[in-house]
């Protein structure tokens, strides 16, 4: 089993794959979780679609298979205010 922090490379290295659709510069790591049966959910950030917001940030979320290392799906992740 891949620990997180390969979980983590294997999300980023995705997310480099795809420099030509995805924004390559201040990429952040979010959250990270382990769930059954053996995904690691990797959450990175990106800069959003208005520059000049600078607080403002695109959330996917990344399943990575936690036996082989393989990105099973990238997803739009959508956050809501905790209240």
């Amino acid at each position: 089993m891949i620990d997180v922090r390969t979980a983590v490379r294997k999300a980023v290295e995705y997310v480099r794959e795809f420099q030509d659709y995805l924004p390559q510069s201040d990429v952040r790591l979010e959250e990270t979780e382990y769930v059954e049966p053996g995904l690691w959910l990797i959450t990175l950030s990106f800069p959003g679609e208005l520059p000049f917001i600078t607080d403002r940030r695109a959330y996917k979320e990344f399943r990575i298979d936690a036996d082989t290392g393989d990105v099973k799906a990238m997803k739009v992740r959508s956050l809501t205010s905790a209240k």
